[in-house]
């Protein structure tokens, strides 16, 4: 039996899993996630190379757990203040305010970067999944309380969804956080007030 540095063999396992996670998160925050490989995680968490896969069964299993740190608190932050509003005009907006402050918390470009695994392992795409629906269905839905043309809708929701991205894209260049929030809380209640005001 091989020795281990905790009084149970599932303790130990689990310290060594945080290990490795903790090492893999370092090196997506990096900028670099192409350096993400067994050798860089092993390395950094100070194991044998050859035992990494005692732990995970593969490198990509490791970017799942990293998401399913991040993640879950994102989508239950979001969908906590979805839950306090009734108007669909007034989801939209606080979808839209409430991703920006959450992406602001988890520094949104690596975590996002992260999620664009090509070929993500189950326990990867299952993460992905649930953030994609509450990124996707909860404006989609206020919308569609919105607009009765489901082409308009679908139209809409993606205008949305494409202002979120270019607040997310000015959070990664640096620009204030309050100011990236102001504004994009300000263009979603234009984008409604147009697209409503124009007809239904």
């Amino acid at each position: 039996m091989p020795k281990i540095a905790a009084p149970t063999v599932a303790q130990h396992r689990a310290m060594v899993q945080r290990r490795l996670v903790d090492a893999a998160e370092d090196i997506m925050r990096s900028g670099e996630p192409e350096k993400l490989t067994a050798g860089a995680v092993t390395s950094a968490a100070g194991i044998a190379r050859n035992s990494i896969y005692r732990y995970v069964d593969s490198v990509d299993d490791l970017r799942g757990m990293v998401l399913a740190r991040h993640l879950p608190a994102w989508i239950e932050a979001v969908s906590q203040e979805l839950e306090e509003v009734e108007d669909p005009a007034e989801r939209i907006v606080v979808w839209v305010r409430a991703n920006l402050q959450q992406a602001a918390r988890t520094g949104h470009g690596w975590l996002m970067g992260l999620s664009r695994s090509i070929t993500p392992s189950p326990a990867t795409a299952k993460v992905m999944e649930a953030a994609h629906a509450v990124m996707r269905d909860a404006v989609a839905q206020a919308w569609g309380q919105l607009i009765a043309d489901p082409v308009r809708m679908r139209s809409a929701a993606g205008l949305t969804r494409g202002l979120l991205e270019a607040g997310f894209r000015q959070l990664d260049s640096g620009m204030p956080v309050g100011l990236v929030v102001e504004v994009g809380e300000s263009a979603a209640r234009g984008l409604v007030a147009g697209i409503v005001g124009q007809g239904s």
